[in-house]
């Protein structure tokens, strides 16, 4: 009989740490430590920019000699530095090599037991096709003096300042850890773990110094479909003392202008002020925002409003809901009726208030639409097809009571778990083709009657006009075809044209690109001949 061969093991999979060391005494200590606590140090490998003076900083660039082999390193002058997330991304595309895991820690960290294979098994138990771990670790002290271990999670703090989120970490004993890593909206810099996969779609951006470095690496992994979650075990420590470690900017005079730029972009990143600054947006189309989701998604799920420097309940306490499927992010059609055929998504990345609209229009309606409330005497809103409240939401609290309304129970529950907390919004499943809403001032229906077949717009208009409302503001094209379409379809719809024939609007507002004829228009319904 034949001896069979024995069994090759399979390889294990690899993990590079990146480490963006300045003038830090501690990360020999680091390097040392990484290697003696891992389960699997072979398939370790750290990659490690020195920034330091040479003749000066010697003690920075000790590499433990059993693994030195497993250190990729990259020295420059402190002197040339210009921050730490330049140095960040420096360490990615110098000396990552398509390891299948990423783990970014500071050069002043210790490590738990097993790091390696739990910082992987924890990752695997996230319910989620994207993953990602992090949170502030515990504290050490050097060299060796390791905190009480607890679960830290990130919540906001406050916005700075110049409208940038601060964050902290709050804690939860180790008697109640819970069973599964936690959903979180925040990320921390010192402890950020995912597939190899987050380094190729979210590069780090080196345009960025200190400030807000964090949020806005959050909310790109959000829009580029990664899930955060809070680890729910003690993986890392930080050491948070000050030890009289030099820092970029007490280095540095010209750190105030590197600091200016990177806040200003920043903002811009984040719709808190555009800027319209070359150097402030250089590159944006790599180091910005992704298409899997929207910013006001992002903030809607955080419960953060960057504008507005509002930090809701959610993100103060850091207890932040389900990441929500990719699928239903993208969808749109299915807010706007039951019997949508969700392969017929329209899918425009650029926003999902609707596939004529475009972001530029939706933020010129916001910028709008509060003063010809005001002026109309529109307090109490009837929104017909709410969605997901994705692209009203920053200006729906300058009414006095907003009634969201949609067909699909699932978004109805996930509005009440979103913005419940605002006691001015109210949301209830509603068929605006055959039920009637509750007298408003005025009824908002924006890019739904497009994807209903015309007997069906019929009704959902003839159900506005009885529901008392004074307005109606909805979207038609000045040169719609009204041709027939099935439920989910699409075509430009004109509600002055037949079969609706409705009066001339009272108001066009854009609401397309700039050559569209798409527009949200304004109907008075006391008017006598709106008659659908």
């Amino acid at each position: 009989m034949d001896q069979q061969p024995p069994l090759t093991p399979a390889p294990l999979p690899t993990i590079f740490v990146s480490i963006a060391a300045y003038r830090d005494s501690e990360c020999p200590a680091t390097l040392r430590d990484l290697f003696a606590k891992a389960r699997h140090p072979q398939r370790v490998t750290a990659g490690v920019l020195w920034q330091v003076i040479p003749g000066e900083d010697d003690d920075c660039l000790a590499v433990p000699a059993a693994h030195a082999e497993r250190v990729r390193g990259l020295q420059v002058d402190a002197r040339e530095s210009r921050g730490a997330c330049w140095a960040r991304s420096r360490v990615q595309q110098a000396l990552w090599n398509n390891e299948d895991y990423f783990l970014q820690i500071d050069s002043h960290s210790r490590f738990c037991q097993d790091w390696d294979e739990r910082f992987i098994e924890l990752l695997g138990q996230c319910p989620s096709g994207k993953p990602v771990l992090s949170t502030y670790p515990v504290s050490y002290t050097p060299p060796d003096q390791l905190g009480k271990p607890h679960i830290t999670f990130l919540h906001g703090r406050h916005f700075d300042a110049v409208g940038v989120l601060s964050m902290l970490a709050g804690t939860i004993p180790l008697a109640a850890t819970p069973a599964r890593p936690m959903p979180s909206a925040l990320v921390s810099a010192g402890c950020l773990f995912g597939q190899g996969a987050m380094v190729r779609e979210v590069p780090y951006d080196p345009n960025l110094y200190f400030q807000g470095e964090e949020i806005s690496m959050a909310v790109r992994l959000w829009t580029h479909g990664f899930d955060p979650y809070t680890p729910n075990a003690v993986l890392l420590y930080h050491d948070y003392s000050n030890r009289g470690r030099p820092r970029h900017w007490s280095d540095h005079q010209d750190w105030g202008d590197l600091s200016r730029r990177a806040t200003a972009r920043v903002r811009h990143l984040l719709g808190i002020a555009p800027s319209t600054d070359p150097e402030v947006l250089q590159d944006l189309d790599r180091y910005g925002l992704g298409s899997q989701r929207s910013l006001a998604a992002y903030q809607q799920f955080a419960d953060l409003d960057f504008q507005r420097q509002i930090i809701g309940i959610r993100a103060r306490e850091g207890k932040f809901p389900p990441h929500p499927p990719l699928d239903q992010e993208r969808t749109v059609l299915q807010s706007c009726f039951a019997t949508i055929d969700q392969n017929n998504a329209w899918q425009n990345s650029e926003t999902r208030s609707g596939s004529g609209s475009t972001l530029a229009a939706t933020v010129a309606l916001r910028a709008q639409l509060p003063a010809i409330w005001h002026s109309l005497g529109i307090t109490i809103l009837a929104d017909a097809g709410c969605g997901d409240l994705n692209w009203l939401q920053p200006i729906s609290d300058t009414l006095t009571l907003y009634l969201g309304f949609d067909v699909v129970e699932e978004i109805i529950q996930r509005n009440r778990t979103l913005f419940g907390h605002r006691l001015n919004h109210f949301f209830n499943r509603a068929d605006i083709c055959r039920q009637t809403l509750p007298r408003t001032d005025a009824v908002l229906c924006r890019h739904c009657l497009t994807h209903l077949p015309n007997d069906l717009v019929t009704q959902a208009l003839e159900q506005f006009r009885c529901s008392g409302a004074r307005y109606l503001l909805a979207t038609t094209y000045l040169n719609g075809t009204n041709r027939a379409i099935t439920p989910g379809d699409w075509r430009p719809v004109n509600l002055t044209a037949p079969p609706f024939s409705l009066p001339e609007p009272m108001l066009l507002l854009p609401d397309g690109a700039p050559d569209s004829t798409c527009h949200l228009g304004i109907w008075s319904l006391d008017r006598s001949d709106y008659r659908p």
